[in-house]
């Protein structure tokens, strides 16, 4: 899935003013039954190693698209999924036409969940 991510994960190195950053993202929680069983598994703390580190999955085309236009969302990361139970995972992908991930204070992954799980 290529679909607009919304994060307020604002510890995240991948969290651009609410956008994330990220080429490709994982949610985890196999066996969630409802979001706050769900994490963001890319998530990686803000520092400046982190976000040396974590150059390769950058979407610089998006965040591109993003600077050009601010009246949509651009930034599209490829979403793969591991909470079985959400209706929007198909085969490990998420198939959500838009994502919330929530995390407003976390400072590790098991600090954010996915807002879109149904």
């Amino acid at each position: 899935m290529s679909g607009s991510l919304t994060c307020s994960a604002v510890n995240c190195v991948h969290n651009v003013n609410g956008l994330c950053s990220a080429n490709k993202i994982q949610v985890t929680g196999i066996n969630a039954s409802n979001s706050s069983g769900t994490q963001c598994g890319t998530f990686v703390e803000k520092s400046i190693l982190n976000a040396i580190t974590n150059m390769a999955n950058m979407n610089v085309p998006g965040e591109i698209r993003q600077l050009l236009n601010n009246s949509t969302i651009s930034m599209s990361p490829k979403i793969g999924c591991e909470a079985s139970n959400c209706r929007f995972n198909k085969d490990r992908i998420c198939v959500a036409n838009r994502i919330q991930v929530m995390g407003p204070g976390a400072n590790t992954s098991a600090g954010t969940q996915c807002e879109t799980f149904i």
